[in-house]
């Protein structure tokens, strides 16, 4: 069951809208999800590149032509994020850190050099030779090498949910445990409304039920991805029921079209944070400021989209019993025809087998002569 529910009503529109929006802003999502799919992740990617390779990827989409996979492309993520974390540690005055740090570095630099060849250096997913590149090119599903690398760098930023490390899920167990136990303390003791509190401060800090993102921005384009993965995986999407909405939708499109905004989006206002930073007089910091709401409109309408797509994703799901009984109906309606078409042969069939049987009687009669 999704942490999102509604229906086709203004009020429900709007609650779908306000929910996707809060989520975003506290950078978390109710549960745990699978990471994004290929799919999923290339789309988002497909936002992040120049209009061109934009093209390439959308095209490759609809001709079913796919990118190596690397066993999930939030790993790749992850891999990426753990080793900027490495490289930016603070290692001054400590020689010996310095070296562990510069040894793990290299070890996950190895690591994503070697994922990068595989996605870049495919010859199975690539043309190979000059008349086959061009071939593709005509097609409009041609990656350049450049274009390839460009992709790679795109998907290392796929959303993914922050990752913990072994120290810190050490260290979260622990305060679970004592969370744990000063609950049962405050209903033993006077004090159990500030326990209460204390273990509310505690659980909101430590919380590991819920996935959390480094912004909103990557909250949102996960929503948006685990959306187009419900769609897309749901087997009611995939049959008769919802064949005209399936022409009516282009999920791949969609999915790249929100990432593009969002992208954007993200691009703009770290350039007005930093020069909020830098600015001294008050019309520079009005202007900013101004620009700044200008840009929540633009945010809202942008969550707005992804909620759509939340609410589709929720309303196909829920629509699957029913599909799968409308199948059966066009499943029986075309049995029926087939067995009206071998009823109305069977006229022809009869007299099929007594030629047969006049045939063979002759052959028989000629062969006792």
């Amino acid at each position: 069951m999704s942490e999102f529910d509604g229906s086709g009503s203004a009020e429900q529109r709007a609650r779908f809208d306000d929910e996707v929006h809060t989520r975003c802003a506290e950078c978390r999502l109710l549960g745990h999800s699978e990471p994004l799919s290929d799919a999923a992740a290339i789309a988002i990617a497909a936002g992040r590149v120049d209009e061109s390779t934009r093209g390439v990827l959308i095209g490759r989409w609809r001709a079913g032509r796919t990118l190596p996979s690397v066993g999930g492309f939030g790993s790749l993520r992850n891999l990426v994020d753990e080793r900027d974390r490495w490289r930016a540690k603070d290692t001054a005055g400590k020689p010996g850190s310095a070296l562990v740090y510069r040894v793990r570095v290299a070890e996950l630099t190895k690591r994503i050099n070697h994922l990068r060849t595989t996605v870049v250096m495919s010859n199975r997913h690539y043309a190979t030779g000059v008349r086959a590149a061009r071939k593709e090119r005509r097609e409009g599903v041609h990656l350049d090498l450049d274009q390839r690398d460009a992709v790679f760098d795109a998907l290392t930023r796929t959303p993914a949910p922050l990752k913990l490390g072994v120290v810190a899920e050490r260290g979260l167990s622990l305060l679970d445990a004592a969370t744990d136990r000063a609950s049962v303390l405050a209903r033993r003791t006077p004090v159990g409304d500030r326990v209460e509190w204390a273990t509310g401060v505690v659980d909101q800090f430590v919380d590991r039920k819920d996935d959390r993102f480094v912004d909103r921005y990557d909250t949102l384009l996960f929503l948006a991805g685990r959306s187009f993965d419900r769609v897309r995986r749901s087997p009611a999407w995939q049959s008769t029921f919802f064949e005209i909405q399936r022409n009516q939708l282009d999920l791949f499109a969609e999915l790249v079209e929100i990432s593009v905004d969002a992208t954007s989006l993200r691009a703009v206002a770290t350039e007005l944070r930093r020069i909020g930073e830098t600015m001294v007089d008050e019309e520079t910091a009005a202007q900013v400021e101004s620009r700044r709401n200008a840009l929540e409109v633009v945010w809202r309408q942008l969550t707005g989209r992804v909620a759509a797509l939340v609410r589709l994703a929720n309303l196909v799901e829920s629509s699957e019993g029913e599909a799968r009984t409308s199948d059966a109906m066009v499943r029986a309606h075309s049995l029926d025809d087939r067995i009206d078409d071998l009823v109305g042969r069977s006229g022809s069939r009869e007299m099929s087998a007594e030629n047969t049987h006049f045939v063979g009687d002759q052959v028989r009669t000629q062969w006792h002569d």
